[in-house]
C-alpha cells in the first residue's frame, strides 16, 4: 500500500494488471457456470428418479384396484 510518509513511488498500472483482473473475472464466471450446470444436472436426476417412483406407485395402485374389482 502507498504510505505518504515514505519517499517511495508506487509502480504504475500496466496492461498485465488488467490481464490479471480479467482472467480472474473469467475464472469466476466459468466457476459459476460450472456450479449452475452441476446443480441443474442434480435437479434433473432428482426429477427423473421421482417421476419413476411416482409412476411405479400409480401402477401398483392401478393393479390393486383391478384386483379389488375382480
Amino acid at each position: 500500500m502507498f504510505d505518504p510518509g515514505k519517499d517511495d513511488v508506487p509502480r504504475s498500472v500496466t496492461s498485465a494488471d488488467f490481464l490479471v483482473v480479467l482472467s480472474g473475472f473469467a475464472h469466476n464466471i466459468a466457476s459459476s457456470v460450472h456450479a449452475l450446470t452441476e446443480d441443474l444436472m442434480e435437479l434433473a436426476t432428482y426429477h427423473a428418479v421421482r417421476k419413476n417412483k411416482v409412476n411405479a406407485v400409480w401402477e401398483q395402485f392401478t393393479n390393486d384396484l383391478e384386483t379389488m374389482e375382480d
